[in-house]
């Protein structure tokens, strides 16, 4: 067998694949993407079994743990302490990651649904449609995020649901905007303008061509909008707009009203503000690994240890065949 033929059977080995799987690939040995998985992997399981994992009733006070009108710190019997009405510091955090778990999912499913309609529609029929769309999104996004959440739920009333709204109202135009231009980009491609000349229907061609090419941005984008999401809630339950009942554990609600205690009790306000940095940090890591997976310039690159390993091996059959 001839070193061309060798050649040739290796490369047969290494067979194309998706643009998913390849990006699958990339992103498992990106070791912030991995690390990402890992507590985002944490925050998931606290929320999933936070009834086996907490030790207390996070809504059940003891004023009898308070002494000299402060909040004991971590001991055998509360692992991270008591807050100021005697509630369970650690059961409050396992079970306020299910409350912003469940309020980011829906507040950036919100944002991603209405999103993903808007820049469609916008990017693939453009002409005044296109403007009106765009100019509304440029209105909203005119409002800082924070203070159009804030007037949302002033508006809509105190509550869990709400927040989810807002946050995720305030997400609208970052996925539009975001959407709009993946479409651009691909409407004009050479498959678009065969699938036209054919007579395929406008309809189905954006649902079955241009969307599955152009939503990468967007889903590298829903990660990142779920860090940003965490961070609006906390905010919203910090300056008072959180849940109805304050007892809820939520992260952002249990920071309302601890500045008294910074110096007596420091972790009231160091634990909460702990388990968000981690939780955003988790989806932030998986973001720039998604971002970075998924990116065309990145493709012919990242696969260098099997472009390597390949080579190598192609060496080696040549020196075999030659000495042969």
């Amino acid at each position: 067998m001839s070193v061309a033929e060798l050649e040739a059977q290796e490369i047969q080995l290494e067979a194309p694949s998706g643009l998913w799987r390849d990006a699958w690939y990339r992103l498992i040995r990106n070791p912030g993407a991995v690390v990402g998985f890992v507590l985002v992997a944490i925050f998931v399981a606290c929320a999933i079994f936070a009834p086996l994992i907490a030790t207390h009733d996070p809504q059940e006070t003891n004023l009898l743990l308070i002494v000299k009108g402060c909040c004991p710190g971590p001991s055998r019997a509360h692992l991270l302490g008591v807050d100021q009405l005697g509630r369970d510091e650690f059961s409050r955090i396992i079970f306020g990651a299910r409350y912003s778990l469940v309020i980011g999912i829906v507040a950036v499913s919100v944002g991603l649904s209405v999103g993903l309609v808007l820049g469609a529609i916008a990017g693939y029929a453009g002409g005044l449609l296109d403007s009106v769309i765009m100019r509304l999104m440029d209105i909203m996004l005119a409002i800082p995020g924070l203070l159009l959440a804030i007037g949302l739920v002033a508006a809509l009333g105190q509550g869990l649901w709400q927040i989810m709204v807002a946050v995720g109202v305030v997400n609208i135009p970052i996925f539009a905007r975001l959407l709009r231009g993946s479409v651009l980009a691909q409407k004009e491609n050479e498959f678009i303008v065969a699938a036209r000349a054919v007579g395929v229907r406008r309809p189905r061609i954006l649902v079955s061509h241009i969307l599955p090419n152009a939503i990468a941005p967007v889903i590298v984008q829903g990660t990142l909008a779920m860090a940003t999401a965490i961070i609006d809630v906390a905010g919203l339950g910090f300056l008072g707009l959180g849940p109805q009942d304050p007892g809820t554990p939520e992260w952002g609600t249990m920071l309302t009203n601890v500045e008294r205690y910074f110096q007596s009790a420091p972790h009231l306000a160091l634990i909460p503000g702990v388990a968000i940095v981690i939780s955003v940090l988790g989806f932030n890591l998986i973001g720039d690994g998604l971002r970075e997976a998924l990116d065309p310039k990145l493709r012919g690159r990242v696969g260098r240890f099997r472009q390597r390993k390949m080579l190598g091996f192609l060496r080696r059959r040549r020196t075999a065949a030659r000495g042969a």
